[in-house]
């Protein structure tokens, strides 16, 4: 073999190894603008969406009008990416489907959970992040694990309080709520799935008086998602972003290739040296 071939192919493997870590991984990576181009049908661009405050906090609380959460989809890997945008989210559900009205655990989708359902599917504190988030205990009702829909409640006597200390990829809490940015694992959708979804068809369930109801211009509840935020009363709907570009490699990725390469060079001075 030659030095060549043997770099590539250590190069190869590290990439292969680093992006089997990366897809599993619950760190959230801020789309740049130029991975958010585009508008929405209302004409929006995507850019002043993804700040949230063109889908505000909506009733009467004193939080009206603060940014709103948002859930980023990645078109080209399928991973889906929330931003709670300084709100303590108490609940966090996320539908995908054609229909209008509400699904139940047999209506097909694109979710599927390798790492398990129910409460099989909450992290560690520490260790291979799951679906969702770490929790302290694990009490009140259990995450939604569906095909067509993917969400949790937190806190309140009805989901459990998320753990504020542990691996980075693991905790999105300071407060006990989700009120830190997560990113779902890539295996979320299931594989093949990326390229025939529409952003339409994630929608939001009723709450047609909300103000943000079709403010996208995509149909009522269409690109969005429904959440509820501690302290704040009723129900929320945020808005579904277009991520449209591939990650740039991460640290990792380029470390793990300046050492491939690194043992190339070394394995060529030795072979040199005995040869």
């Amino acid at each position: 073999m030659s030095i060549r071939s043997f770099a590539r192919g250590v190069v190869a493997a590290s990439l292969v190894a680093v992006g089997s870590l990366s897809a599993t991984a619950g760190v959230f990576v801020q789309p740049t603008p130029a991975e958010l181009s585009g508008t929405a049908p209302s004409g929006v661009a995507w850019t002043a969406v993804a700040t949230g405050t063109f889908m505000p906090v909506t009733g009467t609380s004193a939080a009206a009008g603060s940014p709103g959460a948002v859930v980023y989809f990645n078109t080209e890997t399928g991973q889906i990416q929330i931003d709670p945008k300084g709100l303590q989210l108490s609940s966090a559900i996320i539908t995908y489907g054609t229909g209008t009205t509400n699904i139940s655990g047999t209506t097909p989708g694109p979710f599927v959970y390798p790492s398990g359902t129910g409460t099989n599917a909450l992290s560690p504190t520490t260790g291979t992040p799951k679906t969702f988030p770490a929790v302290t205990a694990v009490t009140g009702l259990p995450p939604t694990t569906f095909a067509a829909r993917v969400g949790m409640l937190i806190g309140g006597g009805l989901g459990p309080s998320l753990a504020t200390s542990g691996d980075v990829g693991n905790i999105a809490s300071t407060t006990g709520f989700w009120d830190q940015p997560w990113a779902f694992p890539i295996e979320l959708v299931a594989s093949g799935s990326t390229d025939a979804m529409t952003l339409s068809n994630f929608y939001t369930v009723g709450q047609l008086t909300n103000p943000n109801i079709n403010k996208l211009g995509f149909g009522n509840g269409r690109a969005t998602f429904q959440y509820q935020a501690n302290g704040i009363s009723g129900q929320q709907v945020g808005a579904v972003i277009p991520v449209t570009a591939v990650p740039e490699p991460t640290t990792m990725a380029l470390a793990a290739i300046g050492l491939g390469i690194a043992g190339a060079l070394k394995y060529r001075r030795k072979a040199r040296r005995l040869g």
